[in-house]
């Protein structure tokens, strides 16, 4: 008989024994059973009926009438993904579930039977070369070091460490009860003493459980062994002026703010404007951080031919690199893109300078195929002028990445400077509403997002731009150029108009002018109520009343008076009414309750020596004027504020809000400002609370004392 007649068998070799008077002469076999053969089988095997186990024997030395039976696996047990051009792999980390039949016979007959059943996996021991110059610290700043204190061999799994990610759940099943305890074994999150299931056990005072504290283990003030209070840093870290180290850890899903890889290893980068209005060429994008920025340079040879990177792939997050999707135009108007400097304008004389024209800039635009930048001639063909990025995201991966590049031919005659515009923004598909548009929020608007305005088109909405002034270069508003509104920011920007005596020629005609071009930075009808309003529900909307004023209709001091108008429509203020409407999940949600356009008017006088703009004749020099816009957003409490009493008012001892002690919070709980319950329901769980402090302080010790003595006082 075999010794044991049956076993699992989880490694390459089975070592068993074979007992009995005629162990040397029986006759061994090994072979396969499939899930339809019955168990005991009764037919002796003739041959060996599987390739991958050699089966041998030996007779001890000792007893001849033990026969020393030994089964060995005849492959390896490696990954086909570690290797390069193998076939005798595993194609999955469980790599042999079989059982096996080994038949011992003597004259025919079968006198033992042995049942084993193989369940391998993938060898885990590091067979590769150690090189500790290999070894990649990741930085502290975006992964944890040591989040699995048990985990110590890298690609395999470590038995009894439930916390290793290259163990599969089948493999933790097998030692799923003999897990390392403790720290070790990736419980980081140990109780603390304050906890009330902690004290219980430690027998606590009986009044210690109106003051311990009933929180999850996640909650923990342990920060784990390898957790270091002082700024960790890390020696390989990237600067802006250095080159992309090949040394950067891949991300597995991307969170927001952390850096986005192209490539393999390499940060993306996009030029990027820095607070000294340094233009950083090699700046990187984080993820789910939107930026509309502009590089203004001197015009270089060397900025034509810079190609910054363009086409490179984009790791998704999940480990995939997620091509890019390019198109490329060509812009025909090179104004908002090409300043000549100083010495080059001053050759031309100056002329009165007003808004610039409303063309389509579309019309300027075409598609072009893809072509490197390089100087001909004195001409920069397919200079890169601006670049548009587009990613669209689900939860931590990105899925897509579309860019937007703009090309044009521009001549190196005279000195100009170079102004490039590059953009990023994030879009989330899944709740996106409006097609190629970015959502504010979701539902309330967040601070630093653009504004949503549309225009009434039928029964929908369709988007428009709600802007204000961006000046560059000589702040005329002839080259000046728009940004978007962004929610929560007040902003004030304007532009210069120059203009002269002929200008003031017809004051209507002026204010017309004016009036008009500022409310082009405002087309829109409607704004969103929410950061991401439905474009077909009009109720999440809300209108944007224009109030264009009222003109005096008496204006014989301008017929009288030459280069004078009253009445300018020089400065558009734009209103928005907020309020915090809710939180989801501790974080305010905002909306806009209503929104108002509307004009301040000055008086703009020509000038002239003495006074008397009669002096300045018909050739008169260009005078400056400004034009502006400014945006405020006013929040509106939720709830009307209670009127102060004379006590609030005279004591502001217990104001919280004027004082690092707020004594009023000692009974928080019990008080209108605690939402977590109803009134009525903490008040009553208050008075219990109290009722059962009294019991206790009654009943304790204490109390018990201080009775006695006082009964044997009263007694004597």
């Amino acid at each position: 008989m075999f010794q044991p007649s049956f076993l699992i068998a989880s490694g390459p070799e089975v070592n068993v024994y074979l007992v009995g008077e005629a162990s040397s002469a029986v006759t061994l076999s090994v072979g396969t059973v499939s899930a339809t053969d019955d168990l005991p089988q009764s037919g002796c095997l003739t041959k060996n009926t599987t390739d991958q186990w050699v089966l041998t024997s030996s007779i001890d030395e000792i007893d001849h009438s033990i026969l020393n039976v030994l089964l060995t696996l005849d492959r390896r047990l490696v990954l086909c993904q570690d290797l390069a051009n193998e076939t005798d792999c595993c194609l999955e980390p469980l790599c042999i579930i079989e059982t096996l039949r080994v038949t011992a016979c003597l004259n025919y007959e079968v006198v033992a039977t042995l049942i084993v059943q193989v369940i391998i996996y993938t060898n885990s021991t590091f067979s590769g070369i150690v090189n500790e110059n290999k070894m990649l610290i990741p930085n502290q700043k975006y992964n944890p070091l040591g989040p699995c204190p048990c985990d110590l061999t890298a690609r395999a799994c470590d038995v009894r460490c439930s916390c290793d990610e290259e163990c599969t759940p089948n493999m933790i099943q097998m030692f799923q009860s003999h897990c390392f305890p403790g720290v070790f074994g990736g419980n980081v999150s140990q109780p603390f003493d304050q906890l009330c299931s902690v004290q219980s056990v430690n027998n606590a005072p009986d009044w210690f459980p109106f003051l311990c504290v009933q929180s999850s283990l996640d909650n923990a003030p342990y920060l784990g062994l390898f957790y270091n209070g002082s700024t960790v840093s890390d020696s390989q870290d990237l600067s802006f002026g250095t080159g992309m180290s090949a040394a950067i850890n891949v991300p597995v899903g991307y969170r927001q703010g952390d850096p986005i890889i192209q490539n393999e290893d390499e940060l993306f980068t996009i030029p990027q404007r820095s607070l000294t209005g340094q233009c950083l060429r090699n700046a990187p994008v984080a993820y789910l951080e939107d930026f509309d920025t502009c590089c203004v340079t001197p015009l270089t040879a060397l900025a034509c031919t810079d190609s910054y990177g363009i086409g490179e792939p984009i790791q998704n997050g999940q480990g995939t690199l997620v091509p890019t999707s390019i198109t490329y135009q060509n812009a025909t108007d090179l104004s908002n893109f090409i300043t000549a400097t100083s010495s080059a304008s001053e050759s031309s004389p100056e002329r009165p300078s007003l808004f610039p024209e409303q063309h389509n800039v579309k019309a300027s635009l075409e598609l072009v195929d893809k072509s490197d930048p390089k100087l001909v001639a004195g001409i920069c063909e397919n200079m890169i002028l601006g670049a548009k990025y587009v990613f669209f995201w689900k939860g931590t991966t990105i899925f897509n990445v579309t860019l937007l590049v703009t090309v044009g031919n521009v001549p190196f005659d005279s000195p100009a400077t170079l102004t490039q515009r590059f953009s990023v923004t994030f879009i989330n598909t899944i709740n996106n509403r409006l097609p190629n548009v970015a959502l504010s929020g979701n539902p309330g608007y967040q601070i630093g997002k653009p504004v949503l305005a549309a225009f009434e088109n039928g029964t929908t909405l369709q988007k428009a731009p709600l802007s204000i002034w961006r000046p560059v270069g000589n702040g005329l508003c002839s080259s000046a150029q728009t940004r978007s509104v962004l929610f929560g920011e007040d902003s004030i920007s304007g532009c210069l108009l120059r203009l002269n005596i002929d200008s003031f020629a017809n004051c209507s005609n002026l204010r017309s002018i004016v009036q008009e071009n500022i409310l082009n930075l405002v087309p829109a009808n409607y704004v969103a109520r929410r950061g991401n309003s439905k474009p077909t529900d009009l109720s999440e909307w809300v209108p944007l009343f224009k109030d264009k004023g009222t003109l005096p209709i008496n204006f014989s001091t301008e017929e009288n008076l030459r280069g004078f108008c009253l009445d300018i429509p020089a400065n558009l203020n734009i209103w928005f009414f907020t309020a915090v409407v809710g939180a989801i999940e501790g974080v305010p949600q905002r909306e806009i309750l209503g929104a108002e356009v509307k004009f301040s008017r000055v008086t703009w006088r020509i000038q002239c020596g003495g006074g008397n703009a009669a002096a300045c004749g018909t050739n008169s020099l260009l005078q400056s004027f400004s034009v502006s816009t400014s945006v405020q957003f006013i929040q509106i409490p939720a709830q009307p504020e209670p009127m102060q009493t004379s006590f609030q008012i005279n004591y502001v001892e217990y104001d919280c809000s004027r004082n690092e002690v707020c004594w009023p919070d000692l009974a928080y709980p019990l008080t209108r400002r605690y939402t977590g319950e109803p009134h009525s329901q903490s008040i009553a769980q208050g008075m219990l609370l109290l009722f059962f402090f009294l019991v206790a302080a009654v009943l304790g010790g204490p109390w018990s004392k201080i009775r006695k003595a006082w009964n044997e006082t009263t007694f004597y």
